[in-house]
C-alpha cells in the first residue's frame, strides 16, 4: 500500500479533473509505461499508483487544474530545475500546471533516472535480506 503520500497531499485530489488534466494524466501514464513497461497499476484512494518489483514507484494525483506526480526515489532531482521549465519540484513530488509547456524529452530522462534508482534500491534491499 502507498504510505509515503501524506493525507494533506491528497486534500485537493479531484475526482473530476478538467479535460486538460485528464489528457495530461493519459500522457504521463504513457510516458511511465514507456520507461517501465512491466509496471502494474492499482487505483488507491482515487488515484493511479504504478508498482515496480512489488514496490510503488510513481503515483499520479489529479487536481482540478493541475497534476502531481509522486515518486518513491530518494534522488536529489534539483539539477533538473533548469531543464524542466514550468514544473514545481517538491519532496518526492513534481507538480505540473501545463504538461504542454514541459520538455517531454527531459521529463522522460528524469522518469528513467528515477526508475533506475528505485530498481537499484529494490535490488540492494533484496540482496541484504
Amino acid at each position: 500500500m502507498l504510505t509515503t503520500l501524506k493525507e494533506r497531499a491528497l486534500e485537493s485530489l479531484s475526482q473530476t479533473p478538467s479535460l486538460e488534466v485528464s489528457t495530461h494524466l493519459d500522457t504521463l501514464s504513457e510516458l511511465i509505461f514507456a520507461i517501465a513497461p512491466t509496471a502494474t497499476t492499482l487505483s488507491e484512494k482515487g488515484f493511479e499508483v504504478f508498482y515496480l518489483l512489488e514496490d510503488w514507484a510513481f503515483a499520479l494525483v489529479p487536481h482540478q487544474h493541475n497534476l502531481s506526480l509522486y515518486h518513491a526515489s530518494d534522488l536529489d532531482i534539483s539539477s533538473f530545475c533548469e531543464r524542466l521549465k514550468n514544473v514545481h519540484l517538491g519532496d518526492h513530488c513534481i507538480l505540473f500546471d501545463d504538461l504542454d509547456s514541459v520538455n517531454l524529452n527531459v521529463l522522460v530522462e528524469l522518469l528513467a533516472l528515477l526508475k533506475v534508482d528505485m530498481v537499484r534500491k529494490h535490488q540492494l534491499d533484496q540482496a541484504l535480506h
